[in-house]
C-alpha cells in the first residue's frame, strides 16, 4: 500500500516538476472534485476538459498575504545568499507558510541565466508540453483570458487504470517584497482535491548572468497517505523543477 500511495502522489506531482512542476489555491473550500474516473474513461481520448475552457473562479493570492508577504528580513536574504553561495542548490526542505496550515515542498537555488531568461521561461505556457515526460497522455492549452492561462494535464497511472486530470491556471508575474516577482497557478478543477505552486525569483548578485529561484509546492490528493511520505515527493518535485528549468535556460527559446 505504502509504494501504491508513494507511485500515485510522484504521478500526480510529475507535472509539477516539468514546468521547470505546477498552483496555488484560493484561500477557503477547494472547488468540488469529479470521482476519479472507471478504467473505461481512463482510456478516453476525448476528455471534455480538453475542449472547454475551465469555469470555476481561480482569482490571484491576495497580495498581502503569502506568497507575497511578509517581506523576508535582511537576515533571511542574507542567510539564503550564504546557503547558495556554498551549495547552489537545489536545497530542498519542507515548510508551513505564513497563514497556511497545510506542509509545502520548498526548493531554492542559483540559475546561472540572466534574470529576463529565467522569467520568460516560466511564462512560457504554451510549450509546457515540451517540459512535460512522455508518460503524459496530454498536456494542452485549453483557455487564454485576462484571467489568466489554463492548462489541462493528463497523465494515466497504475497501468493505465486510472487517469489523474486537472486544470491549472496560471498568471503572470507580480511583484513581491525585496525586488522579487511571484509567478503562481491555481487549481481550477480536477480529480485532486487542491494544489498551491509558487515560483519566486530575485536577481541574484550578477543579475546578467544568474537568478534565485525558489519553488514552493502543496498538493492535496484524494488519497490518505503519510505526511513523511507526501513531505519527500514536495520537496523532490520543487527540487526537480528547478533542475527541469536549468535544463530550458540553456536552450533557446522554442520558437
Amino acid at each position: 500500500m505504502a509504494g501504491t500511495v508513494r507511485n500515485l502522489v510522484a504521478a500526480v506531482l510529475l507535472p509539477l516538476t516539468a514546468l521547470a512542476c505546477g498552483v496555488p489555491a484560493a484561500e477557503g473550500a477547494p472547488p468540488a472534485s469529479p470521482a476519479a474516473p472507471s478504467p473505461a474513461a481512463a482510456t478516453r481520448a476525448d476528455d471534455p476538459a480538453t475542449k472547454v475552457a475551465a469555469t470555476t473562479p481561480a482569482p490571484p493570492s491576495d497580495p498581502a498575504g503569502w506568497p507575497f508577504a511578509p517581506a523576508p528580513t535582511a537576515d533571511d536574504l542574507r542567510a539564503q545568499a550564504d546557503r547558495l553561495a556554498k551549495d547552489p542548490g537545489p536545497i530542498k526542505t519542507n515548510w508551513t507558510p505564513p497563514g497556511k496550515s497545510d506542509r509545502y515542498g520548498h526548493a531554492e537555488a542559483i540559475i546561472a541565466a540572466p534574470y529576463a531568461v529565467v522569467k520568460e521561461r516560466l511564462l512560457d505556457f504554451p510549450h509546457y508540453k515540451e517540459l512535460a515526460g512522455p508518460k503524459f497522455k496530454k498536456v494542452s492549452l485549453v483557455d487564454k483570458s485576462a484571467s489568466g492561462t489554463d492548462l489541462y494535464f493528463q497523465l494515466p497511472i497504475m497501468k493505465g487504470l486510472v487517469t489523474i486530470w486537472y486544470v491549472t491556471r496560471f498568471v503572470a508575474a507580480r511583484p513581491g517584497m525585496n525586488g522579487a516577482e511571484i509567478i503562481e497557478g491555481k487549481f481550477v478543477k480536477g480529480n485532486i482535491k487542491d494544489m498551491q505552486i509558487a515560483f519566486t525569483i530575485r536577481p541574484g548578485v550578477r543579475p546578467d548572468q544568474e537568478t534565485i529561484l525558489v519553488c514552493d509546492l502543496n498538493l492535496a490528493i484524494n488519497l490518505p497517505a503519510p505526511q513523511a511520505a507526501l513531505d519527500e515527493e514536495l520537496r523532490d518535485a520543487c527540487g526537480d523543477a528547478v533542475n527541469a528549468l536549468r535544463t530550458r535556460t540553456a536552450q533557446p527559446p522554442a520558437p
